[in-house]
């Protein structure tokens, strides 16, 4: 049996979910993933069948968002040793005699191994991360996973749910951005909200056109799951709820900053041309 080591963010574990579900070859692997992910796990367990995949959460001290090594922050740090130490005891303690150890990307591999002294092998490497997935998973169709185009006799239908913040502020979408994306949605008889981590910046600053947006604000998974269920189109930075709203297969549009690299994209976007930039963008779609 292979082991998958799930040790990143909450988006990577979320594209390895949706890999992993869409695979023939499922069964081959176990997933083993860092404690930090078990919420979200929990939260989806309610809303699709994971009952396939064979999971075990383990506490490697990882109480960031990803393993310490994998950030630049963080790298030099006491709790990257002491995070690979309890990787290398767990490894030690439950040897794999039956397959092959891997984590998720290439970067950093020599370095993690060589401080922990194993030999793990990786799944992504220098392709787009979805198409990385659907090689690795043996995956012949990645266009299989369709997502669901809402009814517009839904009750929800003309609700568009905006996530404007990420884990890296350089992928926020601009409150200038905002304002013309709410005139615009408008324009084609939406209603555009915007979604929140926690708390929602001044709203002087996000709502200053002639119609106030309504504002929601989540702080866990469930309550997120659930405002991108209620939505017909989810708008968001390159992060977790664009990756939930194509396991969801809720219609989805992913906005990048200029230039950004597009490794991420989800292939509902690339294959129906739902992305663009905070300078180019179309909804010729609504």
């Amino acid at each position: 049996m292979h082991r998958l080591f799930l040790l990143r963010a909450y988006g990577d574990f979320v594209i390895l979910l949706q890999a992993l579900i869409q695979s023939p070859q499922k069964n081959k692997y176990t997933i083993i993933a860092s404690k930090h992910l078990q919420p979200l796990y929990q939260a989806l367990e309610s809303v699709i069948d994971l009952k396939s995949i064979q999971i075990q959460f383990v506490d490697f001290g990882i109480t960031k968002t990803q393993l310490s090594l994998f950030t630049n922050k963080h790298l030099l740090s006491l709790v990257t040793l002491i995070e690979l130490k309890q990787i290398k005891k767990f490894v030690q303690q439950n040897p794999n005699n039956e397959g092959i150890d891997y984590i998720e990307q290439d970067k950093r591999i020599g370095l993690f191994n060589s401080i922990t002294g194993l030999s793990f092998n990786s799944i992504i490497s220098k392709e787009p991360v979805y198409i990385s997935y659907a090689k690795f998973f043996d995956i012949q169709d990645i266009k299989e996973v369709e997502v669901r185009e809402e009814s517009r006799e839904d009750i929800n239908s003309k609700k568009v749910l905006l996530f404007p913040d990420t884990r890296q502020a350089k992928k926020n979408i601009p409150t200038t951005l905002i304002s013309k994306l709410e005139n615009e949605l408008s324009a084609k008889g939406y209603k555009l909200e915007i979604a929140y981590f926690k708390e929602a910046p001044n709203s002087n600053s996000t709502n200053n056109t002639a119609t106030k947006t309504k504002e929601v604000v989540y702080s866990n998974f469930k309550t997120l799951i659930q405002l991108i269920q209620e939505a017909e189109l989810i708008l968001g930075a390159d992060s977790l709820p664009i990756h939930l709203a194509y396991l969801l297969k809720k219609p989805h549009y992913i906005l990048y900053p200029n230039g950004y690299p597009q490794l991420f994209i989800t292939p509902y976007a690339q294959i129906n041309n739902r992305f663009g930039t905070f300078d180019h963008h179309h909804f010729s779609f609504l």
